[in-house]
C-alpha cells in the first residue's frame, strides 16, 4: 500500500572585569564578524587580540577551519601568546564527532616543548596554565572515552576555581556532552550543560558556545523544547556562521517543525557554498550535511519537485569532489526519496554503485538498503541475498573494531567511521528489512511479519535519531504499512505511534496512522492529525497530496 496515494484517497556567569576602552572596540569588532559576542577577560597583547577573539569565536561555532587560521596569525603575529597556541590545538579535538587529529594537535604542543612538564613550566600564567592542561589531555595517553572523562573531570575544577568566567563554564559545559553515553535522552548531565548554557546566557545572551552547546544538550525529541528559544537565537547571533545557521535545525527537526529545518538548512547551505567560492575550494566544501538535512524537511513537507532538484545537483556535484562525507549523504538522500517518493522520475538516475569501503557501518547499510529497494521494485531476489550475505559480513568485521555505543552527532569526518554498538545494531536492523523486502517479493506473510518484528525491537534499541534517519525506512513504518495492508489497523497504529516517538510529526508516520484511524472510524482523533497532515503539507506538490475532509 502506498501511503501517500491512500491518503489522497481519503483525501551567570557574571563577568566581573570591567571592559577597557580597546576591549570595548573589540566588542564592537565581533558584534560587526556576526559571529557572537565574548566577554571572557583572557588578556592578550593589542596586536593578538582582535585575531584571537575571533578565532574564539568560529571555535564556538564549529568553523574549525576557520578558526585555526584567525589562532595561526595569532602565533604568527606573536609566538610568546600561550592562547594562540592553545585555541589553534583546541581546533583539531572534535569530539563531538569523534574525530582528533593527534598528529598534528601533538605537532602543537611541542612547540612549546618535548614534554608535558618541559610546556607546563614555561607557562607563567595560573589561567593559561589551566586552559594548557586541557589539550595536554586531549592529545595525551589513554583511549578517546577516558580522556573525554579527564577532561570532564578538569574542566568541573577548573569551572569550581573561576565560577564567573564564561569559557571556562562553555567548554565545561561542552565538555559533559563530549562525554555522555546517552545522547539526545536529556539525561542528567545534558541537562546540566544546558543549565551551565543558561547561566552564560543571562548575562551574555550573544555567547555562541552557550547557545550552540544548549541546542546539542538538548537535541532530543524528549528535550527539544527546552532549546526552542536557544534554536531561535543562535542563527542571529552567528548569522556569519554556516554551521550556525545549520544548528537551530537539530532542534526543529527533533519536534518536527520542517518548515524551521528547511529554512535553516537552505540559508546554511548557501553560506557554505559562499565561503567555498569566496576561499576558491573545491566542492567537497559545500555544506552536504545541511543540504541532505534541507532534502529531507522537502520530503517531510511533500515537496517532491523541489526535493528531486536537490537531489539531482547532489548527484552532479559529488562525482566533482567525492568526499567520504559527500558521498555518505548522498547515499542516504537516494534511500529516503525513494523510501518517501515511492517513485523515481525520468530524469532521476539512481546511483547505487557509491564508494563505501572508506566510509563505515553505516553508510554501507545505507547502500545495501538502497540497492535492495531498486532490487524490490524488478523483485530480483538474488540481488538482495546478495546485499545480505555482503552486509552480514560486514557487520562481523564491524563487531570485531567497536569502539563502544558512540554517536558522530554532527557533519562528517574521518575517524567518525568508526564502528560503534549503535552502529552495528542499526546494521542488524537493515539486514531483518531486507529479509523482510525478500519475502514479500516471494510473497511469505509469516517470513515477512517475522523478520519485521525482529527489525523494529533491533530498532528500539538505537539511538534517537540526531538529524535524517539512516534507517531510511524506519522498520516501524514499514511493518506499520504492512498491517494496514493486512487490515490489522490497530496494530498499524501502535507501529506509528512507535516511530513518532522517535521523530515526532514525521509525516509519512501521521499519514499512516491517519489511514488506520479512519478504518476503525476513530474521526475525532483522525481529524486532529488531518490537521496536522495539512499545516505540514501547506506547500505540498498539490497533485501528490490531498487531505480530504472527513
Amino acid at each position: 500500500m502506498k501511503l501517500y496515494k491512500t491518503l489522497s484517497l481519503f483525501g551567570l556567569l557574571i563577568l566581573s572585569a570591567c571592559h577597557s576602552t580597546s576591549e570595548q572596540d573589540i566588542q564592537d569588532d565581533q558584534e560587526g564578524s556576526v559571529l557572537g559576542q565574548l566577554e571572557h577577560g583572557l588578556t592578550l597583547n593589542q596586536g593578538t587580540q582582535a585575531k584571537f577573539d575571533e578565532g574564539l569565536l568560529l571555535l564556538h561555532n564549529f568553523e574549525y577551519d576557520d578558526a585555526a587560521v584567525a589562532f595561526q596569525e595569532v602565533v604568527a603575529t606573536d609566538s610568546t601568546e600561550i592562547l594562540g597556541h592553545w585555541g589553534e590545538a583546541m581546533c583539531h579535538y572534535k569530539a563531538l564527532w569523534r574525530l582528533q587529529n593527534t598528529e598534528k594537535g601533538t605537532e602543537i604542543l611541542e612547540r612549546l616543548g618535548s614534554t608535558k612538564e618541559e610546556r607546563l613550566a614555561a607557562i607563567k600564567d595560573p589561567m593559561e596554565k589551566e586552559l594548557w592542561k586541557l589539550v595536554e589531555i586531549m592529545y595525551g595517553p589513554g583511549e578517546f572515552d577516558e580522556r573525554n572523562d579527564l577532561i570532564v573531570s578538569h574542566m568541573a575544577a577548573l569551572h569550581e576555581a573561576y565560577p564567573h568566567h564564561q569559557e571556562i563554564a562553555a567548554f565545561y559545559a561542552l565538555s559533559l556532552i563530549w562525554a555522555t553515553e546517552e545522547y539526545g535522552d536529556g539525561s542528567e548531565d545534558l541537562h546540566l550543560a544546558a543549565s551551565i548554557a543558561d547561566k552564560i546566557t543571562a548575562v551574555n545572551p550573544q555567547h555562541p558556545g552557550a547557545l550552540h552547546y544548549k541546542i546539542h544538550a538538548l537535541d532530543g525529541p524528549t528535550s527539544a523544547q527546552e532549546a526552542h528559544d536557544a534554536a531561535d537565537a543562535y542563527a542571529k547571533v552567528a548569522a556569519d556562521a554556516a554551521h550556525a545557521l545549520h544548528m537551530p535545525s537539530h532542534i526543529y527537526l527533533a519536534l518536527g517543525e520542517w518548515e524551521g529545518v528547511v529554512n535553516s538548512n537552505r540559508a546554511s547551505y548557501d553560506a557554505s557554498v559562499s565561503r567555498m567560492k569566496q576561499l576558491d575550494l573545491n566542492d567537497g566544501a559545500r555544506g552536504y550535511h545541511s543540504f541532505a538535512w534541507l532534502h529531507y524537511g522537502l520530503l517531510q513537507q511533500g515537496r517532491f519537485e523541489e526535493a528531486e532538484e536537490v537531489l539531482k545537483e547532489m548527484l552532479e556535484l559529488v562525482p566533482n569532489d567525492p568526499t567520504k562525507g559527500a558521498r555518505g549523504y548522498l547515499l542516504g538522500m537516494q534511500s529516503r526519496h525513494l523510501a518517501v517518493t515511492d517513485s523515481l522520475s525520468d530524469e532521476l538516475k539512481i546511483d547505487a554503485d557509491i564508494r563505501v569501503d572508506d566510509i563505515g557501518l553505516s553508510a554501507k547499510s545505507v547502500r545495501s538498503f538502497l540497492r535492495a529497494q531498486l532490487a524490490k521494485r524488478d523483485n530480483k531476489v538474488q540481488l538482495i541475498n546478495q546485499e545480505i550475505k555482503w552486509l552480514e559480513d560486514q557487520i562481523s568485521i564491524a563487531a570485531e573494531q567497536v569502539e563502544g555505543d558512540g554517536l558522530a552527532m554532527c557533519a562528517a569526518g574521518t575517524s567518525r567511521y568508526a564502528p560503534t554498538e549503535n552502529s552495528v545494531r542499526s546494521a542488524k536492523v537493515i539486514v531483518a528489512q531486507l529479509e523482510a523486502l525478500k519475502a514479500q517479493i516471494q510473497k511469505d506473510d509469516a517470513r515477512f511479519e517475522e523478520s519485521l518484528k525482529a527489525a523494529v525491537a533491533l530498532e528500539s534499541e538505537t539511538n534517537f535519531p540526531a538529524g535524517p534517519p539512516r534507517i531510511t525506512l524506519p522498520s516501524f513504518e514499514q511493518y506499520g504499512n504492512w498491517l494496514i495492508e493486512q487490515g490489522r489497523y490497530n496494530d498499524a497504529i501502535a507501529q506509528y505511534e512507535s516511530s513518532l516517538k522517535r521523530m515526532p510529526r514525521r509525516s509519512t508516520a501521521l499519514m499512516g496512522k491517519y489511514i488506520a484511524l479512519t478504518q476503525l472510524k476513530q474521526m475525532d482523533e483522525a481529524k486532529e492529525i488531518q490537521q496536522e497532515l495539512e499545516n505540514i503539507f501547506a506547500e505540498a506538490d498539490q497533485e501528490l497530496f490531498s487531505v480530504k475532509t472527513i
